[in-house]
């Protein structure tokens, strides 16, 4: 793709926008405290579905997966999403409840998973 543009950086600013909806306020904090278990056993003891836990997961997971797939389609601008997002690091922290979760519905989370292995892959050769 092409330099970011002023269109990119207004879908940035939507995809923020809408990640407040998407996304319970304290959802990304308590993924990154040390409440939070990246155990997929002890999570999902802990955590089942309809349960505060899972629903900060989930929804941060299904905003990363909408992120993911406009990337896929060359609807967002890597450098500059790259840039705006550190997509391995959540990836990194909800792999294996979410590979778990993928067990029961393939292809579950995968544009995720790939736009984290692209950062990854960016990362590795600047």
């Amino acid at each position: 793709m092409a330099d970011p543009t002023h269109e990119d950086a207004q879908l940035v600013v939507q995809l923020a926008q809408l990640g407040t909806q998407m996304v319970h306020p304290q959802a990304r904090g308590w993924i990154w405290s040390d409440d939070f278990t990246s155990d997929s056993q002890e999570f999902w003891e802990k955590h089942p579905p309809g349960t505060v836990g899972f629903d900060y997961v989930s929804g941060v997971a299904t905003w990363y997966e909408t992120v993911g797939t406009l990337w896929k389609h060359n609807l967002l601008e890597a450098t500059l999403l790259f840039d705006w997002l550190y997509v391995t690091g959540m990836w990194e922290r909800l792999k294996p409840i979410l590979l778990e979760m993928r067990k029961s519905t393939p292809q579950l989370w995968e544009n995720f998973e790939a736009l984290a292995e692209a950062q990854s892959a960016a990362l590795a050769g600047a």
